[in-house]
């Protein structure tokens, strides 16, 4: 009989996300504990972001070599209709504060940033004044990031745009990874809202930062936000007159900002478990928005590539993401070690991350078991493809859910115009938004119409989790299976032999 890999609480614990270990253990009154535990959220999630945006990185550079640069304001279209108009367009329309918009804006970039972890760790600073707020990444946690590891260049290549175009900042020689800001957050928000949600000025160089804004009055955009797509800044009522109050005192600045491990270990240094349990419930859930939205974009450009290129196409790009990100960010981590802390790495960085602090809709989750034979590990759902099913990401969109989600919107309009606690408002925004992007998927995407290799020899296979199958198939581990859901409410499973 082979040695047992992993003790019954071993098992238990590896499933349960490193925030909820660290509630737990306050409850519990483990302090120490507790602070230990800080040090694994802080890694907790940086390998499967960095993975996420060199898969983006990449797949925006085999489209532009394969189908033309002049293909990348489709896929981004696209895409982005697909995986952003209805979750974060339609919920940036509503009149929201303009304060409580910028407190999203912190909370998501804590998330982007990592708590500062991995190679050229992201960072950020908010500024205000009576304008505007003014969010300082220095550098960004992903675009950023691959300016400053030098992506653009040998061993990756990753792709930089040949001319300028209104889309590229009107830079030549611009990372096609950091267009995707031009769409997201300017071109496409002004042609479904009127105005561009968070205008940017993205680095001029990989040592400088990129600036966002969130202008408190939207008249008060300027111009040359607009001029960059050739639009005409609509007159109307003239911007409210500056001055008045600041949204953040000095002090929320600069401990929002911080990661949030470090965030709870002072508290907990300290004594103070109330303040760190409500940065717990605050901060639990802050990598669902951004996560969801990555997710989101890869099926979509997926899909595009299926139908602009043929499916068989999308074989060839998904073996370019393999060579690009998992060859080298995952395949030579997992060099030299024996199968059991394979197993191990990949469940804590891949699995666990997924869950995103156990804070989505429906929640992710997984659990491991073990016999003579090998470890099963049944994700149900997984946090990412497996919640695309379950949530009818290849079905198209039906008539019920369409009236459904315009009601929630006019619901949230109606809301903004109640004189609600400002209390209130902040607590229930941010979930708002996770909700949305949540459960607001792109619809109608692709399932393979043949028995691909890359598609575990299935048909039938959601383009997504073909991410899986076709990685398992170039990395040739015969040791390692992954069996992905048959059905709407079936598990994905995977089974490490030993």
């Amino acid at each position: 009989m082979a040695d047992q890999w992993f003790s019954e609480s071993e098992r238990v614990e590896m499933a349960i996300p490193v925030i909820k270990r660290i509630k737990t253990a306050i409850r519990k009154g483990d302090t120490a504990r507790a602070i230990a535990l800080c040090e694994d959220l802080r890694t907790e999630r940086v390998l499967l972001h960095d993975f996420f945006t060199d898969c983006l990185a990449a797949i925006f550079t085999w489209t532009g070599e394969n189908l033309g640069e002049d293909r990348i304001p489709d896929m981004f279209t696209y895409c982005f209709e697909n995986s952003s108009k209805r979750p974060v367009f339609d919920l940036m329309g509503i009149e929201i504060e303009r304060g409580l918009m910028a407190e999203l804006l912190v909370r998501g970039w804590v998330a982007h940033s990592c708590g500062g972890a991995g190679e050229h760790p992201g960072a950020f600073s908010v500024e205000e004044d009576d304008e505007k707020f003014t969010f300082i990444m220095d550098p960004c946690g992903s675009g950023g990031r691959l300016l400053r590891k030098r992506s653009y260049g040998p061993p990756l290549d990753f792709a930089l745009t040949s001319e300028a175009y209104p889309w590229s900042f009107n830079r030549a020689g611009f990372p096609y990874y950091c267009t995707h800001c031009a769409f997201i957050n300017e071109s496409m928000p002004l042609r479904y809202n009127g105005f561009p949600s968070w205008p940017l000025d993205p680095p001029a160089r990989p040592g400088d930062a990129c600036r966002w804004y969130i202008y408190k009055d939207k008249r008060a955009i300027p111009e040359r936000f607009y001029e960059r797509y050739g639009v005409k800044k609509e007159t109307g009522a003239a911007p409210a007159a500056a001055g008045g109050e600041r949204w953040f005192t000095p002090q929320q600045i600069a401990d929002t900002v911080r990661p949030t491990y470090i965030r709870i270990h002072e508290r907990l240094e300290r004594g103070d478990t109330k303040e760190a349990l409500r940065i717990i419930r605050e901060m639990a859930g802050d990598f669902v928005f951004l996560h969801s939205q990555i997710v989101n974009m890869l099926v979509s450009i997926f899909d595009f590539i299926s139908r602009r290129a043929g499916e068989e196409k999308l074989g060839d790009a998904l073996s370019f993401l393999y060579e690009k990100s998992v060859r080298r960010q995952i395949a030579t981590s997992l060099e030299g070690m024996d199968r059991r802390e394979a197993l191990r790495f990949i469940i804590h960085n891949f699995f666990l991350a997924d869950l995103c602090g156990g804070g989505n809709y429906p929640r992710g989750k997984f659990g491991v078991s073990e016999d003579a034979g090998g470890v099963t590990i049944i994700l149900d759902p997984c946090g990412s493809g497996g919640k695309l099913i379950r949530h009818n990401a290849y079905q198209p969109l039906n008539p019920l859910k369409k009236a459904m989600e315009k009601m929630e919107v006019a619901s949230m309009r109606l809301a903004t115009k109640l004189p609600l606690p400002l209390s209130l408002q902040k607590s229930s925004i941010p979930f708002t938004l996770d909700y949305f992007c949540e459960t607001r998927r792109p619809a109608g995407m692709g399932t393979t119409t043949r028995a691909y290799d890359w598609s575990g020899n299935r048909t039938g296979m959601p383009y997504y989790c073909c991410l899986c199958t076709s990685f398992m198939q170039e990395a040739g581990a015969d040791w390692l299976q992954v069996y992905p859901p048959e059905g709407r409410r079936d598990p994905c499973v995977w089974r490490a032999a030993k």
